[in-house]
């Protein structure tokens, strides 16, 4: 039966209604995917490098930021890899480390996720080479590592944003100029804390320090401090007798001395602080825990009020 004229304009009307629909779900769904790619997820390992992250990324369309260790995992000497940092890392494009050997929790990770793109931000800083009896004194020679809190120092952390800069402006070129800017608005308060700090231990009664923690090791180098003795505390481990009788000694000596302790850990050593004519106790903030709502700004708050607490004992 031969269609009329009418009919053949319908048939063709819906089949160019049709076509349009499909063009339209098309360019919807194609649309979408671009958006979907252009978005480029990063991942940071804990609070210094994910602090650092947010200020060299604020306000740029389309780059995420997420941490895998909470902020209450502080240094992640313990933390272990979970189901949902595995998650995360298979969805990222960057990973974020600070490096010196902070995140042996990842393992292999550049096997496990090959195509992730990996920004080690202590490239080029000067580390401190510590000691680590692996074996804990069975006979074995000691292991040579490196202490990797290497964001505790001012210095050390403009190295570190300045690295991560490079490292973003690198892998994403079209917002280079966008993190230029970031890290250098962000460089310019630190370096301002760092200004304040410096000025506050130049005040000190003494420059003589025992570190509770090698967390406050390159804190002590850039302030310019003389560390006395060093030993190592945390949730799960304290002070041999020897230890307790080596830090008396050397409070003893030096008479006036800093007892700096990382305010993560509770215990504190009122038996070495009493050998001494005069020692200051110091909980410093190493800016690992968040402390609050504004995680891009954990690491000046951290210092700032570390800088009370020096001084503070300036006027003691």
């Amino acid at each position: 039966m031969a269609l009329s004229y009418k009919s053949k304009l319908g048939i063709i009307a819906a089949i160019m209604a049709l076509m349009t629909a499909l063009a339209v779900m098309l360019t919807f769904l194609t649309g979408t995917k671009q958006t979907e790619k252009s978005n480029v997820n990063i991942v940071t390992s804990f609070m210094p490098v994910y602090t650092a992250a947010l200020q060299v990324t604020k306000g740029v369309d389309g780059v995420y930021v997420e941490c895998l260790a909470p902020p209450k995992t502080g240094c992640l000497h313990d933390y272990q890899l979970t189901p949902e940092n595995a998650i995360s890392l298979s969805k990222a494009d960057i990973l974020v480390i600070n490096g010196a050997g902070a995140e042996s929790f990842l393992g292999d990770v550049t096997t496990n996720y090959p195509n992730l793109r990996i920004v080690d931000t202590s490239e080029g800083v000067n580390l401190i080479e510590i000691s680590h009896d692996h074996d804990h004194g069975h006979g074995h020679d000691d292991e040579f590592l490196y202490n990797e809190h290497i964001w505790t120092s001012p210095s050390n952390y403009i190295k570190q944003v300045e690295n991560l800069r490079d490292g973003l402006a690198r892998l994403i070129p079209e917002n280079a100029e966008k993190f230029r800017q970031n890290a250098d608005e962000y460089i310019s308060e630190i370096q301002s804390i760092k200004s304040e700090l410096l000025q506050a231990a130049s005040s000190l009664p003494t420059l003589n320090c025992i570190l509770f923690h090698d967390s406050l090791a390159y804190f002590a180098k850039e302030l310019g401090l003389n560390t006395i003795a060093s030993f190592s505390i945390g949730e799960d481990t304290a002070l041999s007798a020897g230890d307790l009788a080596r830090a008396a000694d050397a409070a003893k000596k030096a008479g006036k001395v800093l007892l700096l302790y990382d305010d993560q850990y509770d215990t504190e050593y009122s038996s070495v602080a009493e050998k001494a004519e005069k020692s200051l106790v110091l909980k410093l903030d190493t800016a690992v825990l968040g402390g609050g709502v504004s995680p891009e700004n954990a690491w000046i708050n951290a210092m700032r009020n570390n800088l009370q607490l020096l001084k503070s004992a300036a006027e003691n």
